[in-house]
């Protein structure tokens, strides 16, 4: 039955985003021809994302204590605001300091990859030479993890 309602769930989103539901699965190709790997995972586009609702909030944490709040209001308000403001700005000079969304890289930009835990799940991530990471999407099932980690061992890629 769990199996079925996966099937049904998948068919519906598959006929409500068309082709934008093929792209969520991650798609790792090596070009030997110029030493490069080349992930598909639509990474760019979900940072791009998320660093434009950090940033309208940051400018929202400015702007909404300054125009819209009562003098009474703004102690509370206005201090979770600065709270709000902070938090998304530090958050965005994060993902601008130490993600990448690089689609194509070469080999010689790659240090390592590295595997983490998070909540119980298996999280991979390529380590750049330039202190920078670029996650990788969730991997699905085992057989994903196993393929992903032979194709960096045969390509040479230190696994950590």
């Amino acid at each position: 039955m769990d199996i079925l309602r996966r099937k049904n769930q998948e068919l519906f989103l598959y006929k409500t985003f068309g082709r934008h539901f093929k792209g969520i699965t991650m798609k790792i190709q090596f070009d030997e021809k110029e030493k490069s790997i080349e992930i598909k995972d639509g990474l760019k586009t979900q940072y791009l994302l998320i660093k434009m609702m950090l940033f309208i909030t940051f400018i929202n944490s400015i702007l909404f204590p300054v125009f819209i709040l009562d003098k009474k209001q703004l102690e509370w308000l206005g201090f979770i605001w600065i709270l709000l403001g902070l938090g998304s700005m530090i958050m965005l000079i994060y993902q601008v300091m130490t993600k990448s969304t690089s689609e194509k890289l070469n080999l010689s930009e790659i240090s390592s990859l590295t595997e983490k835990q998070v909540f119980g799940r298996t999280r991979f991530s390529l380590k750049l030479k330039n202190g920078k990471l670029r996650d990788l999407m969730e991997m699905k099932n085992e057989s994903d993890i196993i393929e992903t980690k032979e194709l960096f061992k045969n390509i040479g890629i230190k696994i950590s």
